[in-house]
């Protein structure tokens, strides 16, 4: 009896755990000469995913029990990610070879995936100075585009150099080493209002980051393209209808 109450008792307490981020910790400034920094999210929370966004971009899961419980994904301006520790109260990151693109918000996601369902988040904002780097030559990438249209675009990277190809920050494995980005566009690639979409392409030698460009193109919106003159004559039909119905109308009134 004892056991049993000793458990209900414990269950309790893990239900009342409050679900909080009790601290983001992410340098606001990283100066010229370092390029190297270190982030944290500190919790009290029993979660199932934590998840680390760069903008809209995922580069870090973290899901406790699973095996492997850490996951890192290649993000633009960030050539390293390291694991320094995760665990119950706290995980923590090394990001190295910053450029300047790894400026930007940063934020840490924990959620709770079973019954009660529970969420938090944090964001921080990160700026990197001092750390340029080459940029490919971008071209061939129309303004816009509508649904099924071919996505070109041509890159021309430092010589030895891996070019990869993303799609709002994604990375678009299967063309890895090609110069040439060939896709076609969907409405699923263009997010934000008005819809826009990111082509990017950068430079890898020997697996890190060492340069970037990027381009942007809109979605086709449909414009009504008649005439002022078709314009008036459709209002006028439009009126002279409204005028027949209602002359009819007062005539059976009458």
């Amino acid at each position: 009896m004892l056991a049993i109450a000793f458990v209900l008792f414990a269950s309790v307490l893990v239900e009342s755990r409050p679900f909080n981020i009790t601290d983001l910790i992410i340098p606001h400034i990283v100066p010229p000469g370092q390029d190297e920094i270190e982030i944290e999210c500190r919790y009290d929370a029993n979660f199932t995913l934590l998840n680390w966004f760069k903008g809209n971009t995922e580069f870090f899961r973290y899901k406790p029990g699973a095996a492997p419980s850490t996951r890192s994904f290649p993000i633009l301006g960030v050539g390293r990610i390291e694991l320094v520790h995760c665990g119950p109260t706290a995980c923590r990151l090394r990001l190295g070879a910053l450029t300047e693109e790894a400026t930007g918000i940063y934020k840490c996601d924990i959620e709770k995936e079973v019954p009660p369902y529970q969420f938090e988040s944090r964001t921080g904002y990160m700026e990197v100075h001092g750390h340029k780097h080459r940029k490919p030559v971008l071209e061939g990438l129309a303004e816009e585009f509508g649904e099924d249209d071919d996505m070109q675009a041509y890159c021309r990277g430092a010589p030895g150099a891996e070019i990869r190809w993303y799609i709002n920050g994604q990375e678009m494995e299967q063309m890895r080493g090609s110069l040439a980005f060939k896709k076609k566009s969907s409405r699923l690639h263009f997010l934000g209002i008005p819809p826009t979409v990111t082509i990017q392409c950068a430079e890898y030698r020997f697996g890190k980051l060492s340069g970037s460009n990027q381009g942007k193109a809109r979605w086709k919106e449909m414009h009504n393209e008649e005439t002022p003159q078709e314009q008036r004559n459709g209002a006028a039909a439009l009126y002279s209808g409204f005028y027949v119905i209602f002359m009819s109308y007062v005539f059976k009134l009458l």
